[in-house]
């Protein structure tokens, strides 16, 4: 009705209805039709401007007759189920229109149709305008459409799923391309927003996925057991969205269409030879979009983040949270635990052969657990299926650490030894330790060496040795059968440089 007074103003004030007309820039006619109904009521059109706008709509339009009436009651009663009708594969406004004219031939036409359901659609659409807590909710998602890079030594093509993150207050983005929207690869990419953020938010919020949650509910939806685990190391509150309800997290699904434009556009033509490669690509075009200033206010992404959402968040704690996995083992006669996803081999006091033992183990550390009571704590082996041993020394048998410490002897020990011992002795070890090409060769013999003075004494062994330095020839052997037939404590008799005379032998004469 405002309109139609502007109309009778203007026309009072020009009394042309071509200038009225082009001041309110609508048609002639309009202007024309309007004068004719208000003329039609009374000549002294000034004074409908005196009217409400009931009493003018009355004037100008009239009562709905029962035709026009019936007419949009049975719009009404139609318009949700029209509406419903329109989500469903091959339904149009057209069909729904031919359908509604069979059952009501006096109906309203096509274009009047389309506008009552308009009308009726944006009702049913309306938006409700959310001011969000700074640094109160993290809400993530997986893009619908996938990044991808390319194994250079065999051509294949590897497709990513990619995660997205973000604030909604300063909508400050992270963007990760992942494996896949396995578990695993999905609280990875959590660890790394968190650090990317550098700080920790109340909740979490993401749709029902299968990697996030195992039950869904609008009240009470049940999450995975990592997923939990995650929350409890990092404190949050996790949170779904109902299902089929994409607005409940607004913000990550205009973010995702923000990383179209902004992230997969200008890498579209660059091929990247690894998933690191391809995540150091994403991570240039993130930081550029995140400092871009607003387009209809002033700062940008990063600024309101840093100036009133990361105050008000939590520091992360000192370590990440780390997918820890749970098996059951039995201690081997060898007092190792086998972990068959890896194929590798840890060990355990020797004491608890036999045992049945609980392993917990993350990418880093393996624990291994007796009537929970942790036995043992190793660091991972980075080989997997190579059924390797990592084995600490106390826990093996005395006798097995008197043979592992043999596997650590060197030359400088058995001189040490040696010296202990006696000179000769000494000079015995000097000579087997370079009787062979290589050194280490040489070692069990100059053990068995040294073992003698076990069964014998180190006065035996330091004879023995003396009697070989005279010949200038050693070995175990030659020791050992001396100490065996006790050589060492024979005197030697003196060497005769005299010889006897015999008649065979000719004197210094018969050369002359």
């Amino acid at each position: 009705m405002d309109q139609v007074k502007s109309i009778i103003k203007n026309y009072l004030s020009t009394r042309s209805i071509k200038a009225t007309a082009r001041q309110l820039k609508i048609s002639k006619n309009t202007v024309r039709e309007y004068l004719r109904r208000s003329q039609a009521y009374t000549e002294d059109i000034g004074q409908l401007l005196l009217l409400d706008d009931d009493q003018l709509k009355v004037i100008l339009y009239g009562t709905h007759t029962p035709s026009q009436t019936d007419r949009s009651a049975t719009l009404s009663q139609q318009q949700d189920y029209w509406i419903k009708e329109l989500r469903r594969v091959g339904v149009t406004r057209q069909l729904l229109w031919e359908e509604y004219r069979v059952e009501h031939p006096d109906g309203y036409g096509y274009s009047q149709f389309c506008e009552y359901l308009k009308r009726g659609i944006g009702r049913k659409d309306l938006t409700l305008s959310l001011n969000h807590v700074p640094g109160q909710e993290l809400m993530v998602d997986f893009s619908g459409k996938k990044l991808e890079w390319v194994d250079l030594s065999t051509g294949q093509v590897h497709s990513c799923e990619v995660l997205v993150a973000v604030f909604p207050h300063s909508h400050y983005a992270f963007v990760i391309a992942l494996a896949s929207q396995q578990l695993a690869h999905f609280v990875h990419g959590l660890n790394q927003a968190l650090s990317f953020f550098g700080g920790l938010p109340q909740v979490l919020l993401s749709d029902n996925l299968k990697s996030y949650v195992t039950r869904a509910d609008r009240y009470e939806p049940t999450f995975t057991q990592l997923c939990e685990q995650l929350a409890a190391h990092y404190q949050l509150d996790l949170q779904a969205t109902r299902v089929g309800k994409p607005k409940d997290k607004a913000s990550v699904e205009n973010a995702v269409g923000v990383v179209y434009n902004r992230i997969y556009g200008p890498l579209r033509n660059e091929v990247f030879s690894s998933l690191a490669a391809l995540n150091e690509g994403i991570r240039e075009q993130l930081d550029r979009h995140n400092a871009k200033a607003y387009q209809k206010k002033e700062g940008s992404r990063q600024s309101i983040f840093q100036t009133y959402e990361r105050p008000q968040m939590r520091d992360l704690p000192s370590d990440l949270f780390e997918i820890k996995k749970i098996t059951r083992a039995k201690i081997q006669l060898n007092y190792h635990v086998f972990i068959g996803e890896e194929k590798n081999f840890y060990s355990v006091p020797c004491q608890y052969v036999g045992q049945q033992a609980q392993i917990i183990y993350t990418p880093k550390v393996v624990e291994v657990f007796l009537n929970s009571e942790r036995i043992a704590l190793h660091q991972r082996l980075e080989g997997r299926g190579s059924y390797h041993y990592q084995t600490q020394e106390q826990h093996m048998p005395k006798h097995h650490q008197e043979w592992k410490k043999s596997l650590g002897y060197d030359a400088e020990y058995f001189l040490t030894q040696a010296k202990l011992i006696g000179p000769a002795t000494h000079w015995a070890i000097q000579l087997v330790l370079v009787s062979r090409i290589h050194q280490e060769q040489s070692y069990n013999s100059c053990k068995g060496i040294l073992h003698l003075t076990k069964k014998y004494s180190k006065e035996r062994l330091e004879q023995a040795a003396l009697r070989c330095q005279k010949v200038s020839r050693v070995s175990y052997n030659m020791l050992k059968r001396i100490l065996l037939l006790e050589l060492d404590q024979v005197e030697e008799q003196p060497a005769q440089l005299k010889l006897p005379l015999h008649d065979n032998i000719r004197g210094p004469q018969q050369y002359q």
